[in-house]
């Protein structure tokens, strides 16, 4: 009787000593397993964010080759409906057009201690370059770049949709250019650099026409991103409003990108 004890607790004994093992290997094994199954779906989402990259390059190459109006202006509008890049570089001589943009997609994800969210973003430049084959027209081309090259960007488009906002609550008679500044610039303290410039402001009928320069202008500098010495994104926009009759608040803002401000 008393063996039978005996053989019953050492058998509970190693049962209690192996079990932590056990777990640590189970948790183990189901973290590796996870990890491998996010490695798969992050780099999925990678691929389909490449390939919808393309696609908007593609389209905006249609849509240039299509377009009647060939004024630098006119073509920098199609980049940025098409592309969605609020940058675009303009090299006169070779008529070459470069916009950069940063895009982002979420993937399910299995959770795992200290594991990274569910989110998957790269950076793109969008080249259009004008050739003649035999007829005039424009080629995509599709290049990923680090984080750092969309960071100004990203800057500029988020002055230009908080300037839009700013512009959209405006009365009339606060639709001059210094008006304007004032309202883009809130809490800006003494020496603080704006990260926008209102250039004029003109008013024919009831249409408001802003030309305004966005700089890539941070507060708070990105420390994933540190300063490389390259000279800050900057893009000039034509902010476009029509009063309501009585000229009060409202009424929507376009923005359109222009060579020169």
């Amino acid at each position: 009787m008393r063996e039978r004890v005996t053989i019953g607790c050492l058998v509970l004994v190693n049962v209690l000593l192996l079990a932590p093992f056990v777990l640590a290997a189970y948790l183990w094994f189901s973290f590796e397993r996870a990890e491998r199954e996010n490695d798969r779906r992050r780099e999925a989402a990678a691929d389909s964010l490449l390939a919808r990259a393309r696609d908007a390059a593609d389209r905006t190459a249609g849509a240039l080759t299509a377009s009647r109006d060939t004024g630098t202006d006119a073509l920098l509008d199609v980049i940025l409906r098409h592309t969605g890049g609020p940058v675009i570089a303009y090299d006169e001589d070779g008529r070459v057009f470069t916009a950069v943009a940063s895009r982002s997609a979420e993937y399910e994800w299995e959770r795992v201690p200290f594991g990274d969210p569910g989110v998957v973003e790269r950076c793109f430049a969008y080249t259009y370059t004008h050739v003649r084959r035999p007829g005039p027209a424009w080629t995509p081309e599709v290049a990923e770049r680090d984080g750092a090259a969309c960071q100004g960007s990203s800057a500029v488009g988020s002055g230009v949709r908080s300037a839009q906002a700013e512009m959209e609550g405006l009365d009339a008679a606060q639709l001059t250019r210094a008006g304007l500044q004032e309202a883009l610039d809130p809490g800006l303290l003494p020496g603080e650099k704006s990260g926008s410039e209102v250039r004029s402001t003109v008013r024919k009928g009831r249409t408001v026409v802003a030309l305004v320069l966005f700089r890539e202008q941070s507060r708070f500098p990105d420390s994933r991103f540190p300063d490389d010495g390259a000279a800050p994104a900057e893009q000039c926009y034509r902010l476009t409003r029509v009063l309501d009759p009585e000229g009060g608040a409202g009424g929507s803002v376009t923005a359109a990108p222009v060579t020169e401000c």
